[in-house]
C-alpha cells in the first residue's frame, strides 16, 4: 500500500537493475522495436534470481522486495514463504 511508502519508506527495490536493462535493450534490438515501445518480461537467473516486468522501456514491477530476501527461490535465500507455513509446523510437529 502507498502508506507504507509514503509514512515508512518501505517499497519495492528489486536487484539486478543492471542484468533486466542489458537484457531488456538487447530484446528491443533483436526485436527490432524502439526500447520505448517494448513490454516484456525478463529474468536474471544464477545462483540468485528475479524477474521483471518491463512496460514501454520501463521496469514496472520486480519479483524482489524491499530486501533480495523476497521473490524466486535462489541458491541462499528461501524466496516467498507463506508465514502460516510457521504455525503449521509448529501445530504439527509441536
Amino acid at each position: 500500500p502507498y502508506s507504507l511508502y509514503k509514512d515508512h519508506s518501505i517499497r519495492r527495490y528489486g536487484a539486478h537493475g543492471t542484468s533486466h536493462f542489458f537484457v531488456s535493450r538487447e530484446a528491443a534490438k533483436m526485436l527490432n522495436k524502439p526500447v520505448d515501445e517494448l513490454n516484456v518480461i525478463t529474468c536474471h537467473l544464477g545462483n540468485g534470481g528475479s524477474v521483471s516486468a518491463i512496460v514501454n522501456g520501463k521496469c514496472v514491477d520486480t519479483s524482489m522486495g524491499l530486501t533480495p530476501l523476497e521473490g524466486l527461490v535462489m541458491g541462499t535465500r528461501s524466496g516467498d514463504i507463506d508465514p502460516a507455513i510457521v504455525f503449521h509446523l509448529h501445530d504439527t510437529l509441536g
